[in-house]
């Protein structure tokens, strides 16, 4: 990449430690070694799984523009229901979804009053359902959501799996075809996942197709780094979502410098931020843990 100033976001709690001191040492050396200048946070299905005033005081003066991620709150309403999400038919679960981003933006806006600055910028939003995502439904959430009063975070579409009968696939949402057109509609842009799009086709190719496309059709708003691959492994069993490091750190992952090397060239200056979003091994001391998201941040610049 040529633009050298685009945040570079780390989805720090993957890889997260859970001694409270040692999140704390963690999140100093994201910033100070990792060359993190962004997070992205996960919104679970009754909020932050952290103190409001405590994950501010983390990223104050370290991380701004930073992205929360509504994919794990979002998964756990799916299960429960079946039919949560913005690209739900049933009303009620798209009302629901419509609710769980707007609780997500106010979170956003109390973590940008405390620590004063543009802390978080930006929420990743999913076209859920599983399975039963649809298109119409979708573009009538976009369309909601953005005639509302306007907040200081936007909205940004981040890809999953798309629904396949033939593959299994983990979120099996819409298709990037169907995303993009709600995009263009809606004026949004469209992250992609390096692992979640691989694991949408079971291929290693899929990624760079992915990205081809939203950089043809001008939406392209983000790359996260999260690798995948088609073996077992300790973070989980094959084609899984399981945010594998580089092949380097796990040998299972289809994720290496050149494939990294050649999305980037691929994108070239299109991304408004670059990131990565990796699993470390339950034993990694801090250190370990902050060489292993170093080895995907050092390539990112």
């Amino acid at each position: 990449m040529s633009n050298l100033s685009v945040p570079v976001a780390v989805g720090a709690y993957a890889a997260m430690p859970t001694d409270v001191a040692e999140q704390e040492e963690f999140y100093a050396q994201l910033a100070q070694i990792a060359g993190a200048t962004a997070l992205e946070i996960p919104f679970h299905k009754t909020g932050l799984n952290v103190e409001t005033g405590w994950l501010a005081q983390q990223m104050r003066g370290r991380f701004t523009q930073s992205i929360i991620t509504l994919i794990p709150g979002t998964m756990a309403r799916v299960s429960e229901t079946g039919v949560f999400g913005l690209a739900s038919t049933d009303e009620g679960g798209r009302t629901a979804g419509l609710d769980f981003v707007r609780q997500a933006r106010e979170v956003a806006e109390e973590i940008n009053q405390t620590t004063g600055a543009q802390s978080v910028s930006a929420l990743h939003i999913h076209s859920a359902p599983s399975v039963k995502a649809d298109k119409q439904a979708f573009a009538k959430s976009l369309e909601e959501l953005l005639s509302e009063d306007p907040w200081s975070t936007r909205l940004v579409i981040e890809h999953c799996d798309a629904y396949s009968p033939e593959i299994a696939g983990e979120k099996r949402f819409l298709s990037l075809d169907a995303e993009i057109a709600a995009a263009q509609q809606a004026g949004l842009g469209i992250t992609v996942n390096w692992g979640r799009s691989a694991v949408e086709a079971q291929d290693g190719e899929r990624p760079s197709e992915h990205l081809r496309a939203l950089v043809d059709t001008g939406v392209l708003e983000g790359l996260m780094f999260s690798g995948a691959g088609h073996k077992a492994n300790q973070y989980g069993g094959e084609w899984a979502d399981a945010h594998l490091p580089l092949t380097a750190d796990e040998p299972t992952s289809l994720m290496d410098a050149a494939e990294i090397a050649r999305c980037l060239e691929i994108v070239a200056d299109a991304p408004r931020y670059v990131g990565a979003k990796i699993q470390a091994p339950k034993t990694a001391s801090v250190d370990q843990r902050i060489a292993m998201i170093s080895n995907i941040t050092q390539l990112l610049k």
